[in-house]
């Protein structure tokens, strides 16, 4: 990145936090509506929500990047490769044995069998491989990791999901970090060889949509530069010793991984983000294996909010705090987009109002709306694909919704496994608010079209909300096609 460059970004990230606080500013003094006092805060506080996490996302991209060097250093490392499994597929672990045990840097691999199995016994002796299996399965993956701590000596452990596949040069790309005594963890990104999957849609050429995109190579990267990117699960290489200050894996929280990631922080140790594809598994391939992924981490993520709270977590840095409250908080985030999914179309049915129908307070938040997202494509160089974050926003924000008695309720959330079986989809996981949203919208629009004097009375109010109506159908409408697996509709960029 240029000088020229960064200083342009800087400048753009001073105007879109000044622009927002302005207008949240505006919002609360002269736009709520004390005719619906209700409606009216549910939509501002929507908005706060927001721009908070807006504000959040835009700072994170304020320090210039400066990539981390990994040393030279002919020190060598012990490490111990761990791949868990409880109900996997013997092919495809297999698979992953064999890429873990062919990487280049001297390691020994080890298969944690939390289902006991005895074809997983007869695997590892096939291969070659350690063998770890225990008699009861407390604490899920993070109890299962800790038991492998307890056999083995490694300085650092690489984790793998169990269809995961490491790249040759993984260790040996990676290690040389770690002679820096304060790298903890060296995370890499998840990327996928079924790129047909649930979450991935073809665009124009032979670029590929991904709805991990954004946080894969903006998010973490952007946090790397202020040590607050975090192990994500798998293809990572930890220091044994950062786990052990922190107490081990976790195990009252089913993503455990950004639980211990906030540990080790704030213990002083560093995290380091490389960018870099050197392991690539499997994607959710239907929408009931995307549904049971995604409802664990928002599970997770409102058990960290509840009982470890990252604003008040001991060691963190402001930045850190703030960084990991905006990952725990982003799920609560996709709840409350259902606000603006659906509250233009109550306008039309049930008369919901939740701004003061004035014409300049309708185009000043037109005019927000427009100018922080074109703020947004500079700071993030296009990098995000506006039509297709929508689709899958709609898709998960119902799947937020049902995580949310992790955050209200205390009490033990049982860690679900990702199904890798590929068998039929369940389409009424994950169906069922897109379906919401597109009813209600479409009712919205042909309530209108019956009674266009609705959309004429309203003056530009109306109008917005018939527009928004109508995008916001089309918008439920793919994510529905997209849920059923014999019907797909493809959107190019």
């Amino acid at each position: 990145m240029t000088e020229t460059t960064h200083i342009f970004k800087r400048t753009a990230i001073v105007f879109f936090v000044l622009l927002s606080i302005a207008y949240i500013t505006w919002r609360i003094c002269f736009t709520m509506n004390p005719a619906q006092p209700v409606a009216s805060f549910l939509f501002f506080f929507a908005d706060v929500v927001t721009c908070f996490s807006s504000i959040l996302f835009v700072i994170s991209f304020w320090r210039k990047p400066k990539p981390p060097v990994a040393s030279i250093h002919s020190r060598q490392f012990s490490v111990d490769v761990f791949v868990p499994t409880l109900n996997e597929d013997c092919t495809m672990l297999e698979t992953t044995l064999r890429a873990c045990m062919n990487m280049e840097y001297p390691h020994q691999t080890w298969l944690l069998d939390d289902g006991r199995r005895p074809e997983m016994k007869m695997l590892s002796e096939r291969l070659g491989v350690g063998y770890i299996a225990r008699e009861e399965n407390s604490g899920a993956k993070a109890g299962n990791l800790n038991n492998a701590m307890r056999h083995t000596q490694g300085e650092l452990m690489a984790v793998f999901d169990a269809d995961f596949r490491p790249e040759k040069d993984f260790l040996s790309r990676l290690v040389g970090y770690f002679h820096d005594g304060k790298v903890g963890v060296v995370q890499v990104p998840q990327t996928y060889y079924n790129t047909d999957s649930f979450q991935h849609r073809r665009l124009s050429g032979h670029e590929i949509y991904s709805d991990q995109d954004t946080f894969m190579h903006l998010v973490l990267p952007a946090r790397n530069n202020w040590n607050a990117a975090y192990w994500i699960g798998t293809n990572a290489l930890l220091r044994r010793e950062a786990i052990g200050m922190a107490g081990g894996f976790p195990t009252d929280c089913v993503t455990e991984d950004v639980l211990a990631s906030m540990y080790i922080h704030g213990l002083g140790w560093k995290s380091l983000y490389i960018d870099a594809p050197l392991a690539s598994g499997r994607a959710p391939v239907n929408i009931s294996e995307y549904y049971i992924q995604r409802q664990r981490w928002a599970k997770g993520a409102f058990q960290i909010m509840r009982s470890h709270n990252p604003l008040f977590q001991k060691g963190l840095t402001l930045m850190q705090r703030l960084f990991y409250f905006s990952s725990v908080s982003h799920f609560f985030e996709g709840s409350i987009k259902m606000v603006y999914y659906l509250f233009p179309a109550f306008f039309f049915l049930f008369g919901l109002v939740p701004v003061y129908p004035y014409p300049p307070v309708i185009t000043g938040m037109l005019f927000y709306v427009g100018i922080t997202r074109i703020i947004l494509e500079l700071i993030t160089r296009g990098r995000t694909n506006l039509i297709l974050d929508d689709v899958y926003s709609v898709i998960r924000s119902f799947i937020c919704l049902t995580a949310m008695p992790a955050l209200v309720f205390n009490r033990n959330i049982r860690f679900r496994v990702t199904p890798k079986d590929g068998r039929k989809a369940d389409i009424r996981q994950g169906i069922t608010g897109p379906v919401i949203i597109f009813g209600f919208n479409l009712a919205a629009i042909i309530d209108s079209i019956i009674n266009p004097y609705l959309v004429a009375s309203s003056g530009i109010l109306g109008w917005i909300c018939f527009g928004w109506c109508a995008y916001m159908g089309g918008i439920a409408f793919t994510a529905c096609s997209y849920a059923i697996p014999d019907f797909k509709l493809r959107i190019t960029k």
